[in-house]
């Protein structure tokens, strides 16, 4: 059979261009206070706080009727689920902040099942990043450039990726091409 599919990006590894929602809170704050990827997300919030407004996310992004509604329209036949290698065995700040994630991944992989649909499972993250981008799970390599900015005034900002990144196989040294 053909396969069509459907992304559930945004759920299990949050990417702000997907769940914008959970990032509006950070807007304004100060360097150190700004969640913008999931590693800093629970960093941030801390573990009790950030698995709270997960749980709410996990509960409410994905649902029975949604995998229903996408089983029955017959344009779907797969889920393609992104996952954080941290809900597996977590570590840094990702500890207590994802507790009950592997539940909640249960749950929609029993939906799918349920209504005859097939799953790939992507895991879409490696410890320290395998890319530097916020699908990774950690942004790598911005520099925060709020000490260099005169106008508007007291605006937090950053550059992201001014170099290249993947620390999960070594430093980067572009003197080596």
């Amino acid at each position: 059979n053909q396969i069509r599919g459907v992304n559930l990006g945004g759920w299990m590894v949050l990417e702000p261009w997907l769940t914008p929602s959970l990032f509006y809170q950070f807007l304004g704050k100060g360097v150190g206070e700004v969640g913008m990827d999931h590693y800093s997300f629970c960093d941030v919030l801390g573990p009790e706080e950030g698995n709270r407004q997960l749980r709410r996310h996990w509960e409410t992004w994905v649902t029975k009727d949604l995998i229903e509604e996408l089983a029955d329209s017959g344009a779907v036949n797969s889920l393609r689920i992104p996952v954080g290698d941290f809900m597996f065995q977590p570590y840094g700040p990702y500890i207590g902040c994802m507790d009950g994630a592997i539940e909640q991944l249960d749950l929609v992989l029993d939906w799918a099942h349920s209504f005859g649909l097939s799953v790939l499972l992507d895991v879409h993250t490696q410890k320290d990043s395998q890319n530097g981008f916020d699908n990774s799970g950690m942004s790598a390599n911005f520099a925060w450039t709020s000490g260099l900015s005169t106008y508007p005034r007291d605006l937090t900002t950053f550059q992201h990726w001014p170099i290249r990144a993947a620390n999960w196989m070594g430093e980067f040294d572009p003197h080596a091409i």
